[in-house]
């Protein structure tokens, strides 16, 4: 069994490192979805900073482009009720 990213590959919930990065990278987006929705939800300085470094770790750790992000955004946005 090997350890990749703080997960095993065991080959029964992950085959590879790639189900390993599409799980980390799946996780981050839900992550980054719940904190739009917690900002669209209490607008505080708290919250907008931390959805920024949500952003801030896709961009980085997966490439994602702005653009992209801001589509998550405004998907968010527009379901918040």
């Amino acid at each position: 069994m090997k350890k990749y990213k703080g997960y095993y590959i065991d080959h029964i919930t992950f085959n590879s490192e790639a189900e390993i990065d599409a799980f980390v990278k799946e996780q981050a987006i839900k992550a980054y979805k719940q904190a739009v929705w917690f900002f669209c939800k209490e607008s505080t300085m708290e919250a907008s900073i931390y959805a920024t470094e949500k952003a801030e770790y896709l961009h980085k750790q997966f490439g994602m482009s702005w653009s992209e992000l801001e589509a998550i955004e405004i998907e968010v946005m527009e379901n918040v009720a």
